[in-house]
């Protein structure tokens, strides 16, 4: 690959300026090519090279050096023209591996002098991004110039321009991580704001992106399953720990010196399930883990097996977790399960000394509080809070004590609603203090700009469109697929007879977040019933615990009538739009897989045992997991844990879907086999040795 000169002769007497780099796409189709321009000072002499190895190297004036030694390839050296442009192509192997992100960087040299360019990303994969994206996470830097936003579908993050409210780069820094719920890509900026983090949960690398030009500075190597972010930087030390679900733990790094990354120890867990975490003021931990709804306190300098220090249930999923400047606050659904009082959306209040929940704020003012943003009580008359409620398409926003309801902004101003998946606070660069929120929308793939100059009521600005086709994409519209249009009636309170100002207290996703459980175990009656989930529903009917729903058409008929708890019709011709999103919703790809979708060893032995010595597929064959053709659904003396009859569940998309059994007796899979010998599950597993049960448990995180 050489440089395509163009422009005439070299100038003799240009200022070295630092050289700009740009690709005509950051997506390489296998067969293709990309086109490379740098511009920069005619007359110098300029290298590009690329690398999969991302590195931050502080060169003084001559720039930060973005790839690791030793491991680049130069892919075109020359002499800059005197247009300003060199210009090369990149050919893209036939053979090249889907999913492989390679890093660019360029430098010129004159008069002894050499200067390095930012860095670029691509990746190569079959084809351009289409389709959906489902934006899921959100993060702005504390000068209030960059905003970074994540989504599941296809492993991009796009850099917006926060001053100007303009979409500035897509980076394909990460992989797609699918239908994986409960927000499976987060994003995070280091409270200096040198850095951005992505954390994916279908992820085997942290990456780490400089928070000005979008460049990949590391991609530090971390077990799959990474959820929330955090940071302390006190006195001089900057740790980084990042909670991941596969391990049950909190993996920690140390920034020494700046730009390199180290891992430095690993806190377990004494719950299971890890999503959003915390760093308090002090250095401790707060974390919220999904199985047990609780929130788990840490003390990560102490010794191992003495770290946690509290684990306190809430009676409700752990959404996100934010600091109010004086105590912990906690969007949830707190489950109550009483027939016209099925729960409560609130924020928690968590005391950060006692570890008990001391009141709550925004009772059922809006539906599904999902994601929040905090500025702390101490920025004094500027305190907020936001919070988006994404079932009713709004943001609540209240002063820093949360007593005070300053307003309740519809994000769209109309019908279909929008659908908030997080909100952001967005400062302004010369003063430092809040000017506007970003409320990042999942399903239209928006950034909806709330400006909070001279408060209530708030201005809305024009939506920054981020999907593929660069426009605003509208639910209810005709531009949707029919099952796009399900997820949204299943994501809003319209669906079940509510408005964005008189909300139904649930929605579908209020108990199946993202199409999953939201793992409580006391819906409808009071009594325990585990939810399941519902992704790969058609195909596996009758459905409840007991089989007493024959179809799909009466299971989702049944719901719209149930869930209503207020007096007014469901949305019109919802039925249809529904059934077709749990036709397409699919269980997601384990994220306890390898990186390639490849099962371990100790997953093929599980299999092994599971199909031979336990035998389990007598009632979960594949591929679906449940009973094989010919065989009932549901067993009429039922299968020894109390429910009778007992309608088989599948099995696919188990590991999301803590805890186990019919009432959710179960806390993990192990427990499924060993509470109770004389039920099927005991008995199958009584003449297993210990080795070959926890082959098993492998296996079935792997489906």
């Amino acid at each position: 690959m050489a440089g395509l000169l163009s422009g005439g002769r070299p100038s003799v007497a240009s200022t070295h300026v630092r050289p700009s780099l740009s690709l005509s796409s950051p997506f390489a189709l296998p067969g293709s090519s990309l086109r490379i321009i740098l511009r920069g000072t005619p007359g110098a002499f300029v290298k590009i090279q690329a690398s999969r190895q991302a590195a931050e190297l502080p060169q003084g004036p001559a720039g930060t050096r973005l790839l690791r030694p030793g491991s680049e390839l130069t892919l075109a050296a020359g002499t800059v023209p005197e247009n300003g442009q060199f210009v090369t192509t990149l050919a893209v192997p036939d053979n090249a591996r889907h999913g492989d992100v390679f890093h660019l960087q360029a430098l010129t040299q004159q008069d002894g002098q050499t200067l390095w360019s930012r860095g670029l990303s691509y990746r190569v994969q079959a084809e351009p991004p289409s389709g959906q994206r489902k934006t899921v996470s959100l993060a702005v830097t504390p000068d209030g110039r960059r905003a970074f936003v994540a989504d599941a579908l296809s492993g991009v993050v796009t850099m917006v321009d926060a001053v100007n409210d303009q979409k500035l780069l897509e980076l394909p820094v990460t992989l797609p991580a699918g239908t994986v719920p409960h927000r499976p890509v987060r994003l995070a900026v280091d409270p200096e704001g040198r850095h951005v983090f992505v954390s994916n949960v279908a992820a085997s690398t942290l990456t780490v992106l400089d928070a000005v030009s979008g460049a990949v500075v590391a991609d530090i190597p971390v077990p799959r399953g990474g959820r929330g972010i955090g940071f302390d930087f006190r006195n001089g030390v900057r740790r980084i720990y990042q909670a991941n679900e596969t391990q049950d733990a909190v993996l920690v790094f140390a920034e020494a010196p700046l730009g390199a990354f180290t891992a430095v120890g690993r806190i377990a867990l004494s719950s299971t399930g890890p999503g959003p975490l915390l760093v308090l003021p002090d250095g401790r931990l707060a974390v919220g883990t999904r199985t047990e709804d609780s929130i788990e306190f840490i003390n990560p300098l102490a010794a191992a097996g003495h770290t946690t220090l509290a684990v306190t249930p809430i009676g409700g999923a752990p959404h996100e977790l934010a600091w109010s400047g004086s105590d912990i606050l906690i969007p949830t659904f707190v489950v109550l399960g009483q027939d016209r009082v099925p729960g409560f959306n609130r924020v928690l209040r968590m005391d950060p000394v006692s570890y008990q929940v001391t009141g709550y704020l925004l009772d059922n003012l809006g539906t599904d509080y999902t994601s929040i943003a905090v500025r702390p009580t101490t920025a004094g008359a500027q305190s907020l809070i936001a919070v988006n409620g994404a079932g009713t398409g709004t943001t609540l926003i209240t002063d820093g004590s949360g007593l005070t309801l300053q307003a309740n902004v519809r994000l769209t101003g109309g019908w279909p609603d929008a659908t908030p998946r997080d909100v952001a606070i967005v400062n302004d660069p010369a003063t430092g203090l809040p000017a506007k929120l970003y409320v990042l929308d999942y399903l239209r793939e928006t950034l909806r700009p709330i400006a909070l100059a001279g408060g209530s009521p708030y201005a809305t600005g024009a939506e920054i469109p981020l999907a593929w086709s660069g426009q605003v994409r509208v639910p209810m519209s005709g531009q949707l697929s029919r099952a796009e249009d399900g997820e949204w009636l299943f994501r809003s309170v319209t669906t079940l007879g509510g408005s964005y100002d008189g909300p139904n207290p649930v929605t579908c996703n209020t108990c199946h977040m993202d199409g999953a459980s939201d793992n409580s175990r006391a819906h409808v009656t009071g009594k325990p019933i585990q939810v399941p989930a519902a992704w790969g529903t058609l195909p596996t009917a009758p459905y409840f615990w007991d089989g007493h729903v024959p179809d799909i058409q009466h299971l989702v008929g049944g719901a719209l009538r149930l869930h209503n708890h207020t007096d007014n019709p469901p949305a019109p011709k919802s039925m249809a739009p529904l059934i077709s999103f749990l036709g397409a919703h699919q269980p997601p790809a384990s994220i306890f897989l390898q990186a390639d979708g490849s099962m371990t060893a100790e997953q093929l032995a599980g299999k092994a045992v599971f199909e031979n010595r336990a035998q389990c597929n007598r009632c979960h064959a594949a591929p679906l997991f449940i009973p094989p053709s010919g065989s009932p659904r549901t067993l009429p003396d039922g299968v020894g844990t109390g429910l009778v009859p007992a309608n088989v569940p599948s099995l696919r998309g188990l590991w999301a879907t803590a805890p186990y059994l019919s009432e959710g007796q179960a806390k993990t899979l192990m427990d499924v086999f060993t509470l109770n010998p004389a039920d099927v599950h005991g008995q199958a597993t009584a003449g297993l040795s210990d080795t070959e049960k926890q082959q098993l448990v492998a296996y079935l995180k792997a489906l």
